[in-house]
């Protein structure tokens, strides 16, 4: 039987039909409109999904299961969207029982990061590993873990926030409120912030002037061999890859797979990030350790919904 994977973010929301090996038949992309609230929202999402059964000429009664996987914290256990902070009005939101009623398909939500570690496990860079961690460095750093092949959200579904790994006591302010995150060091966020910190005292960088400096601007300054710049992405990648060895201790991952806008930066991110990582894992637990970029791409929030659906449905 079909089922249907939903990509849920602050600015867009997809929604697919795929069948019972999912492959991906239709596609529907639509904005979220997040800030008009949580009802126009969850009508959106359903006004969405009846727009890919249409397309797809699938009645809801044929599809076995929908996922779907959103910014957190969530609780997939208890089917709660938490508390997102780029879907506002979304509090203790009982999703799963929202969606299955007004859809009419059993519903079933989870983290967007662990739903993208779960569609390079299945159908990704990941594919064959049973430990797998799912790291991506953007706006925001979080992470989805797999292990001994199946999804791991601790005890309430938060597991894998490790942009709140702190590494720099005394750091700069994070936006859960503890200092020296490794989210507010390394994520395009972070790096932004310390260019907007440390731009107006050096006249001589190309990122002196800029008003608001983007971790872009940050990127292509460094690739013009700014000095500031390569020094903020030399710092920001040093952090992370401390976060990463703890990941890596903890974890004895086979494969980490590392995804997120800011890793365009390239080898002025990643060069520091694996020499900081040495530095920070024991040796043993680096055994066998591969390092990848996601085989999914763009996509890979929205496999990993059809994937999430189609475990749910043999269940």
């Amino acid at each position: 039987m079909p089922v249907v994977g939903i990509d849920l973010g602050g600015t867009q929301l997809r929604v697919a039909v795929a069948d019972n090996r999912g492959r991906v038949r239709t596609v529907v992309r639509e904005a979220t409109e997040a800030r008009r609230g949580r009802q126009h929202v969850i009508d959106r999402i359903v006004g969405a999904v009846a727009s890919a059964l249409d397309q797809d000429g699938t009645p809801a009664r044929r599809v076995s299961a929908l996922g779907i996987g959103l910014p957190g914290p969530v609780d997939p256990a208890a089917g709660l969207v938490l508390s997102p902070a780029n879907l506002p009005g979304f509090h203790n939101v009982p999703l799963n029982r929202i969606l299955t009623r007004a859809t009419g398909i059993r519903s079933f939500l989870h983290h967007d990061a662990h739903l993208a570690a779960l569609g390079e496990h299945r159908r990704g860079a990941a594919r064959g590993a049973s430990e797998l961690i799912y790291v991506t460095v953007s706006t925001g750093i979080g992470a989805g873990l797999i292990l001994r092949n199946e999804l791991y959200a601790g005890a309430h579904g938060i597991a894998g926030e490790v942009g709140h790994i702190v590494v720099q006591r005394g750091g700069p302010r994070c936006r859960c409120g503890n200092d020296g995150c490794v989210e507010a060091i390394a994520s395009g966020t972070g790096i932004a912030q310390a260019a907007a910190r440390l731009a107006p005292e050096n006249r001589d960088s190309a990122l002196h002037g800029i008003a608001s400096p983007t971790a872009a601007d940050v990127v292509r300054a460094a690739r013009g061999d700014d000095e500031l710049a390569k020094t903020i992405l030399e710092t920001a990648g040093a952090y992370l890859g401390v976060a990463l060895g703890t990941l890596v201790n903890l974890f004895n991952p086979q494969v980490i797979v590392l995804g997120g806008s800011v890793l365009k930066a390239g080898s002025l991110l990643t060069r520091p990030m694996r020499r900081s990582m040495i530095e920070s894992s024991w040796a043993a637990s680096r055994k066998g350790l591969r390092i990848v970029r996601p085989a999914l791409g763009d996509d890979v929030g929205l496999i990993g919904a059809v994937e999430f659906a189609r475990l749910r449905a043999e269940r």
